[in-house]
């Protein structure tokens, strides 16, 4: 059985248990040979700095003895002058202390099997510095699937050291590696692994005469060879290879909507007819009203939304895992270099979409401080997948009547607006803040290769877990807290509407509460004053603090107040009970107007406390955080406003 751990830098235990170290140059496979090898979860993908934290697992060997891996952050070099604090830095570091305590270490370097010579380079380098690593080539698929081999004998001669061949895709490498290891640490144990020599060996003098080719070359075989040549003659040139990049992403993007709103509709659908059901079942009161208004009006709507996380993590890892992503990220280099970014800074921008946390960490990658600074500052902007379902309930809301295409259009121009605002805002910060010049890039690119449909699944698998916990925890507790906020009056405020009949206990006093003067209310009522011009009421504002926990948490807060507002109501989906919605002299409260004011108030927000932490995390300062905060609620406000204004000018209603 084997139990996969994460965290930061986190070494394991010191014990007599010997400890494996995975190490590698990025895209060399080392986090799909960690997989294969634990059968964990670490990311698979085809971009450097993919392993950001440093991943351990517990293995059995062969004779039953138990071994410790650690995958550790891809690095080019050990040599070079780096940022401690970047995945190299991390890595580094990690060696630093293979020497500290007494059992037993052993570093696996995987190398790609294609690109021999990049990874004896680093090969070289550990030898120098007295290392004795058991060499792990990858890619052997790949490999033969472009009509080479390796003549294993001849390399283990040229750089005296043992050397296996796998691809990680097959199950028979696990036991292939773990073996190899299993006698390597034997050997170190006893002492038979003599001290590394001088490694005055040419990595590509080396690698030239390591190569072999068949006798007869296969037909299948040479046309592998050249697909990735041509399929990038095609995707990587330099007028057509942007624009089918940047309409790739637009229909990503566009199919996130198209694709799962049916089956949001669906689920929003069953969860209304469940919220009947326990109405019924429980006969109206507190209690109904608790689960029906509360629980399912909140983590319930919220929960409707999780087929657009999921499909967008689906689309997500079949890019990366083919390859291309990392084309993208060559493609974007010349724009990112105009915005002070390099195309290294594409990966953490990109993962910002899923999830702006791990994103900041991915900015380890980034060699320069101050420009990995400049990204962590700037990927709050990127729409992460937690704006998702506040961006489908105001298009369903607002634009419903438009049609699904207008929608989705509009859904693409959100994650543009997002992007735009992220390079704009890159461009100030590195001529003011974080003043300096973006290193030049050097990216390997990696053969096009099929998505493993495992692989792909179990990513969708973890979304939808993620999502679900985070309903069934955050969410869920932020619905139940809002619901109580709802019902109970503010201590000394004066009701905002005329009291229902005397209350004589206190669960009618809650039921006689009016919502503008319960505690929730007031205080949603109280910042009206600074609202109002970007057309938001009591009810946005409730929502918007609610935000602030979490993104997503906006639709279970609008979801709650709707619930508990329209509770003597037949239930309706919460897109038309915002449509409907009114004010005291029964006019609508809202219109067009609001919606794009709030969708633009979105865009720019960091409305998150996670990814405050993590910002504060990785900088080691309050400062950042606080000047993320400022600025991009200050660039909200602003965008809103305009928006809200700027269109009523226009005519809109």
């Amino acid at each position: 059985m084997t139990a996969c751990h994460a965290g930061t830098e986190r070494l394991p235990t010191l014990t007599e248990r010997p400890l494996i170290a995975l190490l590698g140059r990025p895209n060399s496979g080392k986090s799909s040979l960690f997989n294969r090898l634990t059968g964990g979860s670490a990311h698979v993908g085809n971009f450097p700095g993919i392993t950001v934290d440093i991943l351990t697992a517990d293995v059995r060997l062969a004779g039953g003895a138990v071994a410790t891996i650690a995958d550790l952050p891809g690095l080019y070099s050990i040599e070079a002058v780096v940022d401690p604090a970047t995945d190299e830095g991390v890595a580094r570091r990690f060696l630093d202390r293979t020497g500290e305590g007494e059992r037993p270490r052993l570093v696996v370097q995987v190398v790609d099997a294609t690109q021999l010579a990049l990874g004896l380079r680093l090969t070289r380098e550990l030898v120098r510095r007295g290392l004795a690593p058991l060499v792990v080539a990858t890619q052997r698929d790949v490999l033969e699937g472009e009509g080479r081999g390796l003549d294993l004998g001849a390399l283990e001669r040229a750089i005296g050291l043992p050397v296996l061949l796998v691809s990680a895709r097959d199950p028979a490498a696990r036991g292939v590696v773990l073996d190899a290891a299993a006698a390597r640490l034997d050997a170190i144990a006893s002492g038979a692994v003599e001290p590394p020599g001088a490694a005055a060996w040419d990595p590509d003098e080396v690698a030239r005469a390591a190569y072999v080719e068949p006798p007869r070359r296969d037909a299948a075989a040479e046309r592998r060879r050249t697909f990735t040549a041509r399929a990038d003659a095609v995707l990587l040139h330099p007028a057509a290879g942007p624009v089918l990049f940047l309409g790739l992403m637009a229909l990503l993007f566009a199919a996130v909507f198209l694709v799962a709103t049916p089956v949001t509709e669906a689920l929003d659908a069953a969860i209304g007819e469940l919220g009947s059901l326990a109405s019924r079942a429980l006969g109206g009161g507190l209690a109904a009203s608790f689960v029906v208004d509360g629980l399912l009006g909140g983590a319930g709507t919220v929960l409707a939304f999780m087929p657009q996380i999921v499909i967008l993590t689906i689309a997500m890892e079949l890019l990366e895992a083919s390859g291309y992503l990392a084309r993208g990220a060559f493609l974007v280099d010349r724009l990112l270099q105009l915005m002070g970014l390099s195309g290294r800074a594409f990966l953490p921008l990109l993962m910002g979409h899923a999830c702006a946390v791990p994103a900041v960490h991915a900015t380890r990658i980034l060699r320069d401080p101050r420009e990995r600074l400049t990204a962590i500052l700037v990927l709050p902007l990127m729409a992460c997948s937690a704006r998702i379902p506040t961006y489908a309930l105001l298009l369903t809301t607002f634009f419903a009547a438009h049609g699904a295409w207008v929608q989705a259009l509009l859904f693409v121009a959100l994650y543009v607006a997002g992007i735009f605002s992220g390079l704009v805002a890159s461009l100030v910060l590195r001529r003011t803040a974080t003043r300096g010049r973006s290193l030049p890039m050097v990216l390997e690119m990696p053969a096009y290769r099929s998505p493993e449909p495992r692989l792909v699944v179990r990513k969708a698998g973890q979304a939808a877990w993620r999502f679900t916990r985070d309903v069934g925890t955050v969410i869920l507790a932020v619905s139940a807290v809002l619901w109580v906020l709802l019902k109970v009056p503010m201590p000394g405020a004066a009701p905002h509407e005329p009291p229902a009949a005397a209350a004589e206990s206190a669960a009618a006093s809650l039921e006689a509460t009016s919502l503008e003067s319960s505690i929730a209310g007031s205080v949603g009522r109280a910042l009206e004053p600074v609202t109002a011009p970007l057309g938001f009421d009591w009810r946005i504002n409730v929502g918007l603090i609610g935000s602030f926990g979490a993104r997503e948490v906006m639709v279970g807060t609008m979801g709650v107040i709707f619930g508990v507002e329209d509770a003597d109501d037949e239930p309706a989906p919460l897109a038309e009970q915002i449509r409907e919605a009114r004010r005291p002299d029964g006019s609508l409260a809202y219109s067009s107007r609001t919606g794009l004011a709030l969708l633009a108030f979105f865009v720019l927000a960091c409305q998150c406390m996670s990814t405050v932490a993590a910002i504060r995390r990785e900088t080691k300062s309050w400062r950042w955080p606080a000047f993320v905060l400022a600025y991009t609620y200050a660039a909200a406000y602003v965008a809103a406003l305009v928006v809200y204004q700027g269109s009523g000018l226009l005519g809109m209603p």
